[in-house]
């Protein structure tokens, strides 16, 4: 579980849109070894000291485009660290997987730190866009499998955006079970409401029943009405979810 992330150091990026500006920003000179040589701009997305905290249950994170919110759980997806079966390991560095966990941890380097216990064995980390099967699957698809994969490809592209992707969030929310961390980018997206609704009922049921902690960004206003409070990237602070909608209301207005 993540009981809070720290940014020990501000965690800035090339300014490069106006919206960028609604964050402290700055010009750069560049030093005589700089590979740049002109001056340019950069904004802290996540100031110095900055500390996010999180809930056991249910952590909805919203916010305008451009906010950080995808970027935040990437930051935790990389803290985690890559799968044991997912490296190379041809000079036999690792004795097994504890060994290479434990050197892993011991040697971590990431932006943020950590306060709880996350590791990619008790996480699971779900993306709208990257992981819509089919864009996904083609990924996965190596000779030994091609056939099977190569089904599970065609029939994905039969079913519409939405049809696709549930199965894969049912997966997730129904099978995993005992107090994972389970992160997940916009999962709505191509959604109807009705199944929006759906979802966000599957994730209540995910931490209330079998005890996992959820990290939610999303948009969809039906996700964020089942929930009391939220997490609001603009301004770094939890709020009630009635304030939050009305103010972006009136803000349209």
């Amino acid at each position: 579980m993540i009981n809070s992330i720290t940014f020990p150091e501000r965690y800035d990026l090339l300014l490069e849109k106006k919206s960028q500006k609604r964050f402290p920003h700055r010009r750069v000179v560049p030093k005589k070894h700089d590979r740049e040589t002109k001056p340019y701009n950069m904004f802290d997305l996540f100031p110095k000291g900055l500390v996010i905290e999180f809930n056991d249950g249910v952590n909805i994170i919203v916010g305008e485009n451009g906010s950080g919110k995808s970027t935040l759980l990437g930051l935790i997806k990389s803290y985690r660290g890559t799968p044991y079966a997912d490296i190379f390991d041809l000079n036999n560095v690792y004795k097994d997987e504890a060994d290479y966990l434990a050197r892993y941890q011991e040697g971590r380097n990431t932006y943020i730190e950590l306060d709880g216990n996350l590791t990619y064995m008790n996480s699971i980390f779900f993306n709208g866009e990257k992981d819509n099967p089919v864009i996904a699957i083609p990924k996965m698809i190596t000779p030994s499998n091609m056939v099977q994969m190569g089904a599970q490809l065609m029939w994905a592209q039969e079913e519409s955006h939405g049809e696709s992707m549930l199965p894969a969030l049912d997966y997730i929310l129904d099978n995993a079970k005992g107090g994972y961390v389970i992160c997940m980018d916009e999962p709505e997206t191509a959604l109807s409401l009705g199944n929006q609704i759906r979802l966000a009922n599957k994730i209540k049921k995910s931490a209330k029943t079998y005890k996992n902690q959820l990290i939610v960004s999303t948009h969809s206003l039906a996700i964020i009405n089942e929930f009391f409070t939220i997490f609001d990237m603009e301004t770094r602070e939890w709020m009630n979810r009635e304030e939050y909608i009305n103010d972006a209301l009136n803000v349209k207005k």
